[in-house]
């Protein structure tokens, strides 16, 4: 592959993948022993070995009289161990920064050397520059990062590491920035660019900050922050006197466009994934389930978290993805209702949930939960789980309902099978009028197809050989899950269909069809997978909302025409329930309705004659007399006496006190330890 121009160096993957130990000398002992006894790790991995071996010139201050190139651009695919392909050269450059700063305070002082004028130094520069800044495009994905970083450096003695990240308190985060070192700060973009503009001793921070990486520049990208990503890298040094990475799992255009702009022209490109590289791990299995009906979505989705319990025995570890937060909340509440009775292993299984309307302490208390889950688990997820998170030992990706696109789906698999894992699996499961997608938009990717019947075949192969006495809740599957369905509540399916609605409308493109199709696909989804006894109705004003024309509610036979009574929004009517508007039935055949035609006779008549108006004058006689007199007022008089007597003494005002007994209580909504929530950035 090109490098990305002309002053660029390509570098390729070897055969070999050598050890850390190979490092000794590079880097310091305490890297090096954290690598080994914290992070537990012998061998490099591909992307490891490609940048690592750079050191130790890779982490040397900018020479202007130096050739060596010092910024990257690293292509390399989620879950390689790029993490630590970064923060291993971010963690020595920060090192040899503040040993500097020691030499140089000894040096100015005219000593030979000086402990604790050395201790001084280093610490004084430890907290007022930050040494390595690291933009990673989500919450979760940086917090990995930060954590890892605080591994990694767990050797070094007072060594720092910040997060700030949308979602927890700014205050706080403000609060432990100014009390404590700033030698790594990993960040979302919306809240270091809001600390960077907004807070000014915060800027001076990065003012000769010499480092800087962007990790997941592509999803970077693809979430819209390049204008962030701009503004952040004119708060530090102009290149060649920042050392930039960048890494990412594509090189397309957009990226070529920001690494030159942010990248030195003499920087180094290393390419870790091969030309006939499958853009997903080649070695993990991949199916796609095209439902027969919508009723059979959830049954399915249980038979293959059977299967996957019944392969991996006591270590079964499953991700479901959801397109939306409330099909991710609504699914958590199937399977922690119908787990126990469907799974093989029961009440063992623990279910977790994750998505946007999960604060951040709690999506990342539930993420740690469930990385160190050892038996079975299921996380139930949205896309905020899908890039760049490392969840060890998981061994299915289930996928529900089509990605974003076709590299979300690219991402969403790599969340199995990752580094040296070689065991995972991953299944699409399709409803009908989705099809298309597969042989549109996943047309490049290695996907075998699985009937419903064959998977209950297997699941049943597997019950009879290991674990016979699944047989019996296995063959009640379907009948759990329909009287299940009975007791759904319908405002849930009623929410989770309007942001069905909001997301699929959007993909009509994607899946070739009309959205006429896809609100009749999901109003069956509707009634056949989550048991309502009438589809909902949807008004014109909410269907024009999602861009389907006021023509199409009437389009099939009055489908979306508005019951009589009702106002708008939609409505439900399922055993004498309804949302809005009245219950009585009604049909929309016509019959219900007495003939009209359309001819004039069928109108009063009308004429435009002057004669058909009251005659009307505009004469002074048409107004009713009006004076202005003195008489018609009230007198009024401004003498003194008019008005109450007021004093300025104290006795006369209420007695007001500060305390915090005599405060309103405010109105902003405390988050977690009772300060005041912030704007999630």
């Amino acid at each position: 592959m090109a490098a990305t121009n002309a002053q660029a160096t390509e570098r390729t993957l070897g055969d070999d993948q050598p050890a850390f130990d190979t490092l000794a000398g590079k880097i310091s002992h305490e890297t090096l022993s954290a690598i080994k006894s914290i992070l537990k790790l012998d061998t490099m991995s591909p992307v490891q070995s490609a940048v690592l071996p750079l050191l130790p010139e890779l982490a040397e201050p900018y020479n202007p009289n130096s050739n060596n190139p010092r910024d990257l651009l690293v292509k390399a695919k989620t879950g390689t161990g790029k993490t630590l392909g970064f923060l291993i050269p971010v963690v020595e450059a920060r090192l040899k920064a503040l040993k500097a700063a020691g030499e140089k305070a000894v040096e100015d002082a005219g000593l030979d050397s000086d402990r604790h004028l050395v201790s001084r130094a280093i610490r004084a520069m430890g907290r007022s520059e930050a040494g390595a800044l690291i933009i990673s495009p989500t919450r979760e994905l940086a917090t990995q990062i930060a954590n890892e970083a605080i591994r990694l450096t767990s050797r070094h003695d007072g060594f720092e590491v910040r997060l700030f990240v949308g979602g927890a308190s700014k205050r706080t985060q403000m609060r432990d920035w100014m009390r404590g070192r700033r030698d790594i700060v990993v960040a979302t973009p919306g809240r270091i660019r809001d600390c960077l503009e907004n807070e000014t001793d915060f800027a001076k921070a990065f003012a000769n900050t010499p480092f800087l990486v962007l990790d997941e520049a592509d999803t970077l990208l693809e979430m819209g922050f390049r204008e962030e990503i701009e503004a952040i890298a004119s708060h530090l040094p102009k290149t060649p006197q920042r050392q930039t990475f960048l890494f990412s799992a594509t090189v397309s255009r957009e990226i070529r466009q920001v690494a030159r702009t942010t990248l030195d022209q003499k920087h180094l490109f290393i390419d870790c994934v091969p030309a006939d590289s499958s853009p997903v791990h080649a070695h993990v299995p991949q199916f796609h389930t095209v439902l027969p009906s919508a009723t059979d979505q959830v049954p399915h989705i249980l038979r293959l978290l059977a299967h996957d319990q019944l392969l991996n025995p006591g270590n079964s570890k499953a991700i479901i993805f959801l397109p939306t937060t409330k099909m991710t909340q609504l699914f958590s509440t199937f399977l922690r209702e119908l787990g126990d009775a469907c799974l093989p292993a029961g009440r063992r299984t623990s279910i977790y949930e994750i998505h946007s309307k999960r604060t951040m302490e709690a999506r990342t208390n539930t993420s740690s939960r469930f990385r160190k889950e050892a038996r079975e688990a299921v996380l139930v997820t949205s896309d905020v789980s899908a890039r760049g998170i490392d969840y060890p030992g998981v061994t299915r990706v289930i996928q529900i309902g089509i990605p974003s696109s076709p590299d979300q789906y690219v991402h969403r698999v790599g969340r199995t099978g990752r580094g040296r894992e070689k065991s995972g699996r991953a299944d699409l499961v399709l409803l009908p009028w989705e099809v298309s997608y597969v042989s549109w938009q996943l047309n490049n990717i290695p996907l075998k197809p699985l009937s419903t019947n064959e998977l209950t075949a297997q699941v049943k192969e597997l019950t009879d050989k290991h674990t016979p006495g699944y047989g019996q809740r296995l063959e009640q599957i379907d009948g759990t899950v329909k009287d299940f369905m009975a007791k759904l509540n319908p405002e849930a399916v009623k929410e989770t269909l309007a942001s069905q609605l909001g997301y699929y409308v959007g993909k009509s493109g994607d899946l070739r069809v009309e959205k006429d199709v896809i609100v009749e696909g999901l109003k069956t989804w509707s009634v056949e997978a989550c048991g309502l006894a009438q589809a909902p109705y949807f008004s014109e004003s909410f269907l024009q909302k999602l861009g389907i024309s006021k023509a199409f509610g009437h389009s099939r036979g009055g489908n979306f025409a508005r019951p009589s009574g009702q106002r708008g929004g939609f409505q439900n009517n399922r055993e004498g329930r309804s949302f809005g508007g009245d219950s009585r039935p009604r049909s929309f055949n016509g019959e219900d309705r007495p003939p009209r035609t359309f001819s004039r006779e069928d109108r009063p008549p009308r004429t435009f004659s002057r004669e058909d108006r009251p005659p009307r004058t505009f004469s002074r006689e048409d107004r009713p007399p009006r004076t202005f007199n003195h008489e018609e007022r009230p007198r009024g008089n401004f003498n003194r006496e008019d008005r109450p007597r007021g004093t300025f003494n104290r006795e006369d005002r209420p007695r007001g006190g500060f305390n915090r007994e005599g405060r309103p209580f405010s109105e902003r909504r405390p988050f977690g330890n009772g300060e005041p929530r912030e704007r999630d950035d």
